[in-house]
């Protein structure tokens, strides 16, 4: 008899636990991505908001294999900077041209989880894109939010 009302007793705990493991999964999958951590970056929906104001443009620096595997934001600039045949001068001479020569401009960096975008901001900045940002939760997410296409963001393939 003791361990029947041990089961009774159980049984609604472990029903409430499961329930409120799945409120917070709930609460956390449905929250828009955090804050950015510093001003020199966006979340993936800030980006796309200021996109359609016409006050940003987007540039994904991924490899185009990575390009046709999820495609890219909507009217993103492809400029791969591992891939550019011109290296990293070449790059940052593209990346001018691609903003009407105007290193004051407004952009973002996208990549697919942020690193590589974290790590190319700096570089940038010391040539004068003084406008630079990064999106650091990238395509597919990282511990800085959900990613351009979990958020359901529109992308050209």
């Amino acid at each position: 008899m003791h361990l029947r009302s041990a089961k009774f007793f159980l049984l609604p705990v472990v029903i409430l636990g499961l329930l409120v493991g799945f409120l917070i999964y709930q609460h956390g999958v449905n929250q828009p991505s955090a804050a950015p951590s510093s001003p020199g970056s966006l979340t993936a929906q800030e980006a796309w908001d200021r996109v359609q104001q016409g006050e940003l443009t987007i540039v994904d620096v991924r490899r185009p294999e990575e390009w046709r595997q999820t495609g890219t934001p909507q009217g993103a600039v492809r400029l791969s900077f591992e891939t550019h045949p011109g290296g990293p001068e070449g790059f940052t001479h593209d990346l001018a041209t691609a903003l009407g020569e105007d290193k004051t401009k407004p952009f973002a960096i996208i990549c697919r989880t942020g690193n590589r975008t974290g790590l190319l901001l700096p570089f940038l900045q010391s040539k004068g894109f003084t406008a630079a940002k990064a999106i650091p939760e990238g395509m597919v997410g990282s511990s800085a939010g959900r990613g351009w296409l979990r958020h359901g963001l529109p992308i050209d393939s």
